[in-house]
C-alpha cells in the first residue's frame, strides 16, 4: 500500500476556532513527509438575518496561501479549498462565494442547527439527544440533495459532541435518514470524506466509521477524500494512512484529490 501524503481537510489562523498560521502549518507538513495540503476554511451559512461571512474573509485566505505557494514552491502542493457548513441555509450567498474564488475543493458539511453550533448544545439527555440527531440528520439531507459541495465532511459528527457529554451515538440507529443521505451523495457523483479527528479525542474513531463507508461504496459511491480536521500542526496528516486502510476495507482501491474542483483518482497499491 502507498503512503498517503495528502491531507484535504484542515485549518489556518483564519478560521475562528484555530490558531496556528499556515505557514507554520506548511512547515510542519514538510517536516512529516506530507506532499499535498488543502486548507479548507470555515464559511458558514446562517438562517434569518445572522450576518454572513464577508468576501474579506475569503480574500485574506487567498492572500495568505498565495504567500504560502510562493514560499514553499516545489516543497509542497497547496490546493485552494473552503469548508462550507450549512449552504442550504443560504443558497445564494454560497453561489456567490464559490463564484468569486478559485477554488478546487469544496467540503460540504454542518456544524449547526438554528444557528447554534453542535458543541455548545445541550446534550442533556436522551430524549433531546435524539432531537438533536433528528435535526442534523434532517439539514444533511438538504445539503446533500442541493448544495454545491465536492465532498461530504464528517457526516456523523454529531457523535463527537455527544460523547463529550458521556453519550454514545450510532447512527444506525436512524437508516430511514442516513441510507437516502449515502445513497443520494452517489447519486449526485459527490465523495464521502473519511475525517480522522476523532482518533485523537474521546470517541476513538474515525468519522464515519467503516460500516458507513461500505455502505457508502454498496450504494455506487465511487470518491472518498481523506482529512484530519487538523486546527494544530503537530494533527497534521494524523491517521490518514488509518484512512486509507479503512476505506481499502470498504471496497476501495483509490482515493480521490482534486484540481479546479474536478476529481482526480490515486491508487493506493
Amino acid at each position: 500500500m502507498k503512503k498517503i501524503t495528502a491531507d484535504y481537510h484542515l485549518h489556518s489562523d483564519v478560521s475562528p476556532d484555530c490558531k496556528t498560521p499556515m505557514e507554520e502549518s506548511c512547515e510542519a507538513a514538510i517536516q512529516k513527509g506530507l506532499t499535498e495540503l488543502t486548507f479548507t476554511e470555515h464559511m458558514e451559512m446562517f438562517s434569518g438575518n445572522f450576518k454572513r461571512y464577508p468576501v474579506s474573509y475569503m480574500q485574506q485566505y487567498f492572500g495568505n496561501l498565495a504567500r504560502c505557494r510562493e514560499k514553499f514552491a516545489g516543497k509542497l502542493v497547496l490546493k485552494a479549498g473552503v469548508e462550507l457548513g450549512q449552504g442550504q441555509l443560504d443558497r445564494e450567498w454560497e453561489k456567490t462565494i464559490i463564484d468569486l474564488f478559485p477554488f478546487d475543493f469544496i467540503i460540504g458539511s454542518v456544524h449547526k442547527m438554528d444557528n447554534v453550533d453542535m458543541g455548545k448544545m445541550a446534550f442533556a439527555d436522551e430524549a433531546q439527544t435524539k432531537r438533536i440527531i433528528q435535526q442534523n440528520l434532517e439539514y444533511l439531507w438538504e445539503l446533500v440533495d442541493t448544495c454545491d459541495f465536492d465532498s461530504l465532511g464528517h457526516v456523523d459528527l454529531v457523535k463527537r459532541y455527544a460523547a463529550n457529554h458521556g453519550i454514545k451515538v450510532d447512527l444506525a440507529e436512524y437508516p430511514d435518514q442516513l441510507m437516502p443521505i449515502l445513497r443520494r451523495l452517489a447519486e449526485r457523483g459527490k465523495a464521502l470524506e473519511i475525517n480522522t479527528s476523532g482518533l485523537r479525542g474521546p470517541i476513538g474513531e474515525t468519522s464515519p466509521t467503516l460500516k458507513y463507508v461500505k455502505r457508502f461504496r454498496e450504494l455506487g459511491g465511487e470518491y472518498v477524500t481523506l482529512g484530519s480536521d487538523a486546527h494544530a500542526a503537530e494533527d497534521l496528516g494524523e491517521g490518514i494512512q488509518q484512512a486509507m486502510e479503512l476505506a481499502c476495507q470498504a471496497g476501495f482501491s483509490y482515493f480521490t484529490f482534486y484540481k479546479k474542483r474536478q476529481p482526480r483518482l490515486l491508487q493506493i497499491y
